[in-house]
């Protein structure tokens, strides 16, 4: 019987190369995947997408609905008769539907002024639905406006680049990460794949790189993820060209412990190798400053300058051209 083996490194992109010179995990740490087929009407969907989209997309939607709801209920009080409502007289169609908006925006959000009020039978039905529409509105708005902000999510930013840099008696491959929040991550916990096409195969193999230090307690500075270079590495004996060749991509995987939410937070990134430096070393990101604080400078974890690599023998001879 034949036996079929898996690549136990798979991250779930599983190991069939699909468009050569994409990535598997955009710089900002969505995937890189559009799916079809998952488009239809699902309730329970609408809370997630809600929650997800972003602030400015939230924002004009509530915005829209608020004014399309408001402007339905206002043509339902033209249709009766703005005479049912008080201090409204029939007259222009423009003045009145405005003025029947204005008196829905103040049914629907309870305010009340005393202006306006509904004397007619067909008025004080439609008022009373829709301060009824207004109450479960706003319910449900104020839950998803608070799922928003009580949301964990993992404010980190990583260095622009990744480097292969001296390290030791040898070179290593790095690139920094910090908190972009004055709260604390603790129990912070690091894993950094290697993803690349086996010409062999036609597929993906995957490695799991190890670290240098792979856990730290705290993070209240940078933090420089360093993977050793040595004999069991992808890295080892291999220019960028080379990587360029095979597809490679660099894929962090990031979980932490969020005081503030008092969950854990995880995080994703990954560096394509146009995004890797050859032959360079990160510049200190610590300003000296007196006072007996350490000063921490947010842009300078993406500053490096180059240097010669240790070991030219480990490396095939390559400068970085543009």
């Amino acid at each position: 019987m034949k036996v079929f083996s898996r690549n136990k490194s798979d991250l779930g992109f599983g190991e069939k190369s699909y468009n050569k010179g994409s990535r598997l995990i955009n710089s900002d740490g969505t995937f890189n995947v559009k799916r079809k087929g998952v488009s239809s009407f699902n309730v329970s969907d609408i809370y997630h997408s809600l929650i997800t989209i972003k602030w400015w997309q939230f924002a004009i939607l509530i915005s829209v609905l608020f004014f399309v709801a408001n402007a339905l209920f206002a043509l339902l009080y033209l249709y009766c008769g703005v005479e049912q409502i008080s201090s409204i007289n029939k007259g222009d169609v423009t003045a009145n539907f405005w003025d029947a908006f204005y008196f829905s925006t103040q049914t629907m959000t309870t305010v009340g002024y005393g202006f306006f009020a509904p004397v007619g039978t067909h008025a004080k039905i439609i008022a009373s639905f829709e301060a009824f529409i207004g109450l479960l509105g706003f319910a449900m708005a104020t839950g998803v406006l608070y799922g928003r902000f009580s949301r964990p999510v993992a404010r980190i930013r990583y260095s622009e680049q990744a480097i292969i840099a001296p390290y030791q008696d040898s070179n290593g491959m790095m690139f920094r990460m910090v908190n972009m929040r004055n709260n604390q991550l603790i129990e912070i916990e690091v894993s950094v794949n290697m993803v690349w096409l086996n010409k062999e195969t036609g597929k993906r193999d995957y490695a799991k790189l190890p670290l240098e230090i792979e856990k730290i307690n705290f993070m209240p500075l940078s933090w420089t993820i360093v993977h050793p270079i040595d004999e069991t590495s992808p890295f080892w004996g291999k220019d960028k060209s080379y990587f360029a060749d095979q597809d490679g991509e660099i894929i962090i995987l990031v979980k932490a412990f969020d005081e503030s939410f008092s969950q854990v937070v995880y995080d994703r990134r990954s560096y394509r190798v146009s995004e890797f430096v050859w032959g360079a070393k990160f510049l200190s990101a610590i300003e000296n400053r007196p006072g007996g604080i350490v000063y921490l400078n947010i842009d300078g974890i993406d500053k490096f300058e180059e240097v010669s690599l240790n070991s030219p023998l480990n490396f095939v001879a390559y400068a970085n051209k543009k």
